[in-house]
């Protein structure tokens, strides 16, 4: 209890640190020519509807006093009437910072909007207090586990993503990739050298159970990748790109982390049984395996399939509330490419267990006969 105390201490004051220090560096670096962070003052009324104009934008003017954080006027306060739509939400609360933009038109008039509040130092203190926790309550696994985290983002953001601008197929490459962060992760997590080869293959194999899965429904279901969110925006700006292997590379790279989950669950199951149990044969390895993976796989579908829900929850509020039938639901190209993405995740992870389970009796079969 003491120790973890002293952990939650010690993340609070680096992760303050951190936001400190981000807090520094961005006002100091900020070089937008036509931007500035600022600090908000007084904030008056929407102006009148006839003074804010009317249209089928409906926008919101207010006048409000700004305190420049960044630029040459640093440290002085100005007087402007900003313009925004309504019904953004932005919020303009005396004493928070928030990013002020201008827009300068060929007539040399100017418009100022506050464009969203200023929230890096508070992003990056809670990250960094969320490393450190993981890395105070687990130790050297949950230091493995971070940076097996850092690999498999930067895999992604700068391996996988920059290769899908360039016209890569995205699904074989996503096939690659997924392969390349379940290597990363499975040789820092899995402590046992022996058995990462096994937790790696069932890994793999349920990611290419649920991507030939994920196929088969894109081409029974006609599915076309344009009603996901941004599918439409993503085709208008590089109508070059597969929309239908978008779709399907989402799910190879959806279901990766929780079919990781379950392989390496089932392997280190069936390591601890293997290396203390000599005495079991073959058919007791296999019951064993698959009777972790019935356990495992209880909440791990449950957690695929909630994510996947949570992250359209917008989509499934405005569906639900034009109340439509059950038929016009499961026929609506949106849920389809959702339901696409769940359903295929499912059969990855349940292939996984046998898949992996077959792979660690094999393997612990095979060193026993030497």
């Amino acid at each position: 209890m003491k120790r973890l105390f002293i952990g939650l201490l010690l993340a609070l004051v680096v992760a303050l640190l951190a936001g400190f220090a981000a807090d520094r560096l961005v006002l100091a670096r900020w070089q937008h020519s036509d931007g500035w962070i600022v600090v908000m003052g007084d904030v008056s009324d929407p102006l009148p509807r006839d003074e804010a104009g009317d249209g089928q934008w409906e926008t919101v003017r207010r006048h409000i006093s700004v305190q420049l954080l960044t630029g040459v006027q640093k440290g002085l306060w100005r007087e402007i009437e900003v313009e925004h739509l309504a019904g953004s939400a932005l919020e303009l609360r005396p004493g928070k910072r928030y990013i002020l933009m201008r827009d300068i038109f060929d007539d040399g008039a100017e418009l100022y909007s506050v464009s969203d509040a200023f929230r890096m130092p508070y992003v990056v203190g809670m990250l960094v207090f969320t490393a450190a926790m993981i890395m105070a309550c687990a130790g050297a696994a949950g230091f493995r586990a971070l940076l097996g985290l850092l690999l498999s983002l930067a895999a992604l953001l700068f391996g996988y993503v920059p290769a899908l601008l360039r016209g890569v197929e995205p699904v074989p490459f996503a096939v690659l990739t997924a392969a390349f962060v379940s290597a990363c992760t499975i040789g820092l997590v899995v402590r046992r050298r022996r058995y990462r080869l096994v937790a790696f293959l069932g890994a793999v194999g349920g990611a290419l159970a649920a991507s030939l899965t994920g196929a088969l429904m894109v081409w029974l279901w006609q599915l076309t990748g344009l009603a996901g969110e941004g599918g439409a925006l993503l085709a208008s700006s590089f109508p070059d790109l597969s929309l239908r292997g978008f779709l399907l590379a989402a799910i190879i790279i959806g279901s990766i982390g929780a079919v990781m989950d379950v392989a390496i669950s089932v392997t280190s199951a069936l390591a601890e049984i293997g290396d203390y149990a000599d005495s079991l044969d073959a058919g007791a390895l296999w019951r064993s395996g698959l009777g972790v993976g019935r356990e495992v796989l209880g909440s791990m579908i449950n957690t695929l399939v909630l994510a996947y829900l949570g992250s359209s929850l917008p989509l499934t509020v405005l569906i639900a509330s034009s109340g439509p039938t059950w038929r016009g639901i499961l026929n609506d190209p949106a849920v389809a490419e959702e339901l696409a993405r769940s359903l295929a995740g499912t059969v990855g992870l349940l292939l996984t267990v046998p898949i992996t389970t077959a792979a660690c009796v094999w393997s612990i079969r095979g060193r026993r006969r030497f």
